[in-house]
């Protein structure tokens, strides 16, 4: 047969294919009688007749399985299949036929064994898997369940793990062999590596005590045999009175892609270890992009070592019921799709007081948070235990949340933890341990700051524990990113890769950051021009001389780029540092390109000058700035003959400072993200009227994801929108010589939660708002809609805002305080007298030299009292900033402020509802804190 190497078209458990037809296990291929579906390829290469075959040729299906084909579209497929019900006696599935592993499909809930509990006449059995072997769901619900009493011995090894999967994961893979496809990541047609639910997953019940009893007047102290419960998604009872309970074995075993979802709270873990017993082996195993937990452990003792959970739907490890077990070493990784705590351990939610107590020891934990990660432990409804020796990086509600609920005051024991670039320790304070804004890991591999941190020999917690006294779940002096635990048998996509040379490949090594006085490992010299996607790690400190070009221009229209032109995508790790060298160094985003730059709260990202790098005097114009590029629309064409609105993809303009051209016909471009960015001390004026901003968005589209930026002590504006779609939320702009937020060009995005302060030696206007000063009433017109924007003037500034040259727009819930020549200055500049009106709600003006004017007079349309506006009170807001820490709060309102009702535009998703007026609500607000530059409360 042939095998099928690309997959253009699959098929689903749900098509329209031909049933498999059972074969005898000699090879002999008449139909015994329909045995379910198993689909497991899909589509033609080329048009030509392919297969996919999970049965090595000469093999025969071990006794009590049974191979089948089907075809459909041209494609045979081939299995061993385990049908449905109860295997009642010793069954083995040999992993390889020579060196080809063996694949087989699982048809519904497959039991080993009756379930002694329910049955204590019925048979047990022990079902033994061996390396390399595949097991393929073939649907949702298809999942394998060891009954209490019988046994699971699946004994991979580290070049032959054995593999879980779901159906669509060896259709769409790519290779020759199930093992093969297993193992590139990718479980849909569209080459997809974020599916889950595709299959049911792996329930172990055993019968070691557990304290939740189906039967509510069973004490499951006095009488643990007694104590049984319901397992979900159908897979039995479990618990007993045997702490010591044998299950089996899991060594090297991967589960990937499962956890179907039956309903709400009835969902499949990835592994269910189910009042499982500590004679049970479990070492080396990884759930992969499971719709519920990774592994969950429901009462029982069992221990495990070397666990991975990747990609999970729901919480990664969790515990309930009583479980007393232990783990060390273990590797969390989110990705930004899905997924809730890193750890979520509970002693019972309806009884945090019952016995046996949630009681775990865990040493050696490396959890990274994914976009959407809530807590890195979730510790809560009784539980106790002990956890030592942990990295946790970026979890954005808590680092540990712990809430007791316990009226004996059971309280876990928690020490030697680094928590870099996330959120505080909530309800427990760690021993030992340290909360940083920063991390230094270099993939997996723990850096100075997470080695400063005294670790606990584990020893002392599990005797059976290695004594790997460091922090996290790597030993940074024996184990590096290509070589550690993990390697060989895991399925590493979503592992954070690192680099074991220092310098990431595409940049040079010029030195260590301690050469400069920095912690960073090396210092990375970031090339020109970079034509290929570029990862910058955390642990190093990056610089770079002249412009750095992301990509190359690929043109203005995005329906047909130039092909020519190499796009590359910059990746930036959170707490990294990228610094230039002299006043004309800038990073410039090709059209085309994308920079993903994904700070956190703990750990923003830093573009700044040698000078702040090195702890010298700053100044601003030290460097040049960011800048990107897209493919959105614009008014201002170069070319001056085009019309911007019949041909946007014609009209494309070069921008300030070398940076090349900007704009086209995308709306919805998509240049990357910005999230917790700082730019600092940039905007070198080249000549007058060219100079660069500390942010400038040229055409960028609304694909494009904006969120907590903040431009500091720039030369020219902080942030300048050239035209374009791009929206932006919680924006920080700090002591910038010109205009702090300033758009031309057609700008038509959204803005909420801004932050203006001016210094007292230089700055414009809060806001400089145009259309284009030559030809005011092109279209597309500026038109932006902002919302809640606190600007904190000084004497020396101009006004809060000026509008002019033909520019439209909305500004809801905005203060300005303390502007030296006024509040507003509006220039209608327009023939289209339709334009402008109630350009602003929900605002106040106070402490103002001047009021709001248009063409120097006092009445103006864009301020109608109606619309809830004042003007000319006292303000009750701090216009002086001082360093952090300690210093008190600046932007929080008081009763002037808080006396305008609040309103916003209608009709907009974007917008947050909110009921206050100023960029932030109260104290408690705190959204701009830790991550600024001269921000606090």
């Amino acid at each position: 047969m042939k095998l099928l190497s690309q997959f253009r078209s699959g098929l689903l458990v749900t098509s329209a294919c031909a049933v498999l037809a059972a074969c005898s296990g000699s090879g002999d291929n008449s139909n015994q009688g329909n045995i379910g579906p198993v689909t497991v390829g899909g589509g033609n290469d080329g048009g030509a007749q392919n297969a996919v075959n999970l049965i090595p040729d000469g093999f025969t299906c071990p006794s009590g399985t049974s191979a089948g084909t089907a075809t459909s579209g041209g494609i045979d497929i081939t299995a061993c299949v385990v049908p449905s019900g109860t295997i009642s006696a010793d069954l083995t599935l040999p992993g390889k036929s020579g060196a080809t592993p063996v694949g087989y499909a699982l048809q519904g809930s497959v039991f080993v064994g009756d379930n002694t509990i329910t049955n204590p006449g019925g048979a047990t059995a022990v079902l033994t898997i061996e390396p390399g072997a595949v097991i393929v769901g073939q649907s949702g619900e298809d999942a394998l369940f060891v009954s209490p009493g019988s046994q699971l011995i699946a004994d991979g090894t580290l070049s032959d793990p054995i593999i879980f999967t779901s159906l669509q994961d060896i259709a769409f893979g790519n290779g020759t062999t199930a093992q093969e496809r297993a193992s590139d990541g990718i479980s849909g047609e569209n080459g997809s590596t974020t599916q889950r639910g595709q299959f049911g997953g792996l329930a172990l019940n055993g019968l070691a005590p557990i304290n939740d009893c189906d039967v509510t007047s069973v004490d499951p102290v006095a009488n643990p045999a007694g104590c049984n419960k319901t397992g979900e998604g159908g897979s039995g009872l479990f618990g007993g009175g045997n702490p010591n309970d044998n299950s089996g074995i899991l060594n090297f075993v991967r589960v990937q892609f499962g956890g179907f979802r039956f309903s709400s709270g009835n969902e499949l873990n990835g592994i269910a270890f189910q009042g499982v017993g500590d004679a049970t082996d479990v070492d080396f195993i990884q759930v992969h992009n499971n719709v519920d937990d990774g592994v969950e452990f429901f009462g029982g003792t069992v221990d495990a070592n070397h666990v991975i959970i990747t990609g999970a739907g729901d919480d990664s490890i969790d515990w309930t019921d009583g479980w007393t077990g232990s783990l060390q070493y273990g590797l969390v990784v989110q990705d930004d799709t899905d997924g809730d705590n890193g750890i979520e351990g509970d002693n019972r939610g309806n009884d945090t007081d019952i016995l046996p107590r949630s009681n775990p020891n865990l040493s050696n934990l490396t959890f990274f948070a994914g976009a959407t990660g809530d807590n890195g432990f979730e510790l809560r409804a009784g539980t106790a235990g002990n956890i030592a020796n942990a990295i946790l990086i970026g979890w954005t509600d808590n680092s540990i949340n712990f809430n007791q609920q316990s009226s004996t005051n059971a309280t876990p024991t928690i020490s030697s933890v680094f928590a870099g670039g996330g959120a505080p320790f909530t309800g427990i304070t760690p021993t030992n341990s340290t909360n940083a804004a920063n991390n230094s890991m270099n993939g997996v591999i723990p850096g100075a700051a997470e080695q400063a941190v005294t670790a606990t020999d584990p020893t002392t917690l599990d005797a059976s524990f290695d004594a790997a006294v460091y922090v996290g779940a790597f030993d940074p002096d024996n184990e590096t990113n290509s070589q550690n635990w993990t390697t060989g048998w895991s399925l590493d996509n979503i592992i954070p890769a690192g680099d074991d040379g220092g310098c990431p490949s595409g940049t040079a090594t010029q030195g260590t950051g301690a050469s400069i006085g920095r912690s960073e490992d090396f210092i990375c010299i970031l090339p020109n021009l970079i034509t290929s996607d570029l990862r910058l790690t955390s642990g190093n400190i990056y610089s770079f001389i002249g412009t750095v070009f992301v990509g190359e221009d690929a043109g203005a229209d995005a329906a047909n780029p130039d092909t020519g032109a190499s796009s590359a995508v910059l990746s930036i790790d959170p707490g990294v540092t990228i610094y230039g060298r002299s006043g004309e160094d800038a990073v410039v985003v090709s059209r085309g390109s994308q920079i993903q730059a994904l700070g956190t709260d703990g750990s923003p990202i830093i573009f700044t000058s040698e000078q702040d790098v090195l702890g010298e005097a700053t100044a601003r114009g030290q460097f040049g700035g960011l800048v990107i590029n897209g493919r959105a629309p614009i008014n201002d064409c170069d070319v001056t003959t085009v019309d911007p609105v019949a041909n946007p993809e014609l009209c494309e303009k070069t921008g300030e400072g070398g940076s090349g051209l900007f704009g086209g016909n995308s709306p919805t471009d998509n240049s990357g993200v910005l999230n917790f960015v700082q730019v600092r001390n940039g905007g070198f004026r080249f000549s007058s009227g060219n100079e660069l901003n500390g942010i400038a968005f040229q055409g960028v589209g609304s694909a494009t994801e904006v969120d907590f930026i903040q431009v500091d002590n720039n030369v020219d504006d902080g942030v300048e929108f050239f035209g374009g779609t791009v929206n932006a939320k919680h924006i920080v702009l700090t002591g910038n010589g010109d205009d702090s937020l300033d758009w031309t060009d057609g700008w038509t995005g959204n803005v909420q939660y801004v932050i203006i302060q001016h210094a007292s030696d230089d700055g414009d206007n809060g806001f400089e708002g145009d259309n284009r000063s030559n030809d005011t009433d092109i279209l597309p017109r500026s038109n932006p809609t902002i919302a809640n924007v606190t600007f904190l003037g000084d004497p020396n500034t101009d006004f809060g805002a000026q509008l002019r040259a033909g520019t439209d727009g909305e500004v809801y819930n905005m203060v300005i305080a303390g502007s030296g020549a006024g509040a507003i200055d509006f220039t209608q500049a327009s023939s289209d007298t339709s334009v402008f009106t109630e350009f602003f709600s929900s605002f106040i003006a106070s402490n103002n030299a001047g009021g709001v004017t248009t063409n120097g007079t006092v009445s103006s349309p864009v301020f109608a009292a109606a619309n809830g506006n004042v003007d000319g009170v006292t303000n009750n807001i701090d216009s002086t900033l001082t360093a952090a820490p300690g210093c008190t709060s600046t932007v929080v309102p008081g009763a002037s402020e808080n006396a305008v009702t609040a309103s916003l535009p209608a009709g907009s998703d974007f917008f947050d509802s909110v009921t206050y007026i100023g960029a932030v609500e109260n104290a408690a607000d705190d959204w701009y804190v830790n991550w600024t530059l001269g921000l606090c409360n």
